[in-house]
């Protein structure tokens, strides 16, 4: 198995935790989704501070750095839209599904804007997965 698909395995391991303890978070601390978010995001402020004093490697540049910059604030953004979905009751098993349909518009705006086109090999496999991913979201939000 390649490195990078380990990397998956533990970044879907990693989200899926983290979904879990929000939830126990919000209902916990009754706190704004806002409030939750801003706590949130110092939660990965500290993580990579201190990541980068042991591992320092600052080689800055502004144009990968404003697209990294502009990538974060799209992501919080998303966050915030989960936040926001779980203080008004929305149950994470049900909302998991909808938002993972991320898979699917990643792959789309990977074919579209990245030329990421995958070989004759690998097509019937992941349309066949994004179409059982829009399956399972429809299910679980009904």
């Amino acid at each position: 198995m390649q490195n990078w698909i380990l990397y998956g395995i533990a970044a879907s391991v990693f989200f899926a935790i983290n979904t879990i303890v929000y939830k126990v978070a919000a209902q916990k601390g009754n706190f704004s989704p806002y409030y939750g978010s801003f706590v949130f995001g110092l939660g990965i402020v500290l993580l990579f501070s201190i990541l980068f004093v042991f591992k320092p490697s600052f080689s800055f540049e502004w144009k990968s750095g404003s697209l990294a910059m502009i990538a974060g604030v799209v992501w919080g953004l998303g966050f915030l839209a989960i936040a926001i979905a779980i203080s008004k009751g929305g149950n994470v098993s049900q909302l998991a599904p909808i938002y993972n349909t991320n898979t699917i518009l990643a792959v789309l705006l990977g074919i579209i804007f990245l030329k990421e086109i995958p070989d004759v090999s690998q097509v019937f496999r992941i349309i066949s997965g994004a179409v059982l991913i829009v399956i399972g979201s429809v299910l679980v939000s009904i």
